[in-house]
């Protein structure tokens, strides 16, 4: 079975499809892809969608605001909840932090990761973590906040292997992009061959970044992270 553990449908590019989802999903089912879960990074674009996924019942979506996203709304903890009562949302994210793409004083993203996990504990719901340049505080916070209590998956991983150890005691999953086929990555790959082997290895093949650059293929979703294999 292959899934899609985080994509991002509302920003594909469908004219290789005549502009049409359902020759997109048609796709999908010939990729032999069981199911996508489609993550928010923000919430002016959550209902639509909320909207483009709804009759398929192999796509499930969680609902956050990415911590690199400045402009719109940034949402509270009841607001946040609402949304996630949704059947159709399974987690909470993309939330966390994120101190290489983003500068200054970043107070606003941690006041918005701590507002992400009480939403998540409020609704029994996991968590997805972006973490980059962030270590210490991004620890500090999950334990502060005992995200341990939801869980989740810090994905797109790219610190080191203490940092790994910490997250999976607090009941995390780890997840790697292409980056680790990076003749740079050292780090990285010394932290997925230390994984755990009793599931804690959730390899996120979709991004096609590799040492040779981003592959974009036709059908889209080969340029997001295609999660779980079993």
């Amino acid at each position: 079975m292959l899934v899609d553990s985080h994509c991002h449908l509302d920003r594909l590019d469908f004219s290789p499809f005549d502009d049409d989802f359902s020759n997109f999903m048609k796709r999908i089912h010939d990729e032999d892809i069981e199911h996508l879960l489609c993550v928010c990074i923000d919430l002016e674009g959550f209902s639509e969608m909320r909207e483009l996924v709804a009759s398929y019942a192999n796509i499930s979506l969680t609902v956050g605001v990415h911590p690199n996203v400045r402009k719109g709304r940034d949402p509270d903890i009841a607001e946040l909840s609402a949304l996630a009562a949704d059947s159709k949302i399974i987690g909470i994210g993309e939330t966390g932090l994120d101190y290489f793409r983003s500068e200054g004083d970043l107070s606003w993203q941690h006041d918005r990761f701590r507002a992400h996990i009480r939403a998540a504990r409020e609704t029994n719901k996991p968590l997805i973590i972006h973490t980059r340049n962030a270590k210490d505080e991004t620890l500090r916070i999950m334990k502060e906040e005992r995200a341990s209590e939801v869980g989740g998956v810090l994905h797109c991983f790219t610190e080191d292997w203490d940092m790994a150890q910490k997250a999976i005691d607090m009941n995390f999953y780890i997840s790697f992009s292409g980056i680790v086929t990076f003749k740079n990555a050292a780090t990285v790959q010394e932290v997925a061959k230390k994984i755990p082997e009793h599931g804690t290895r959730n390899t996120e093949h979709g991004t096609r970044n590799t040492e040779h650059g981003t592959r974009n293929t036709e059908h889209g979703t080969r340029n997001t992270e295609h999660g779980t294999r079993n």
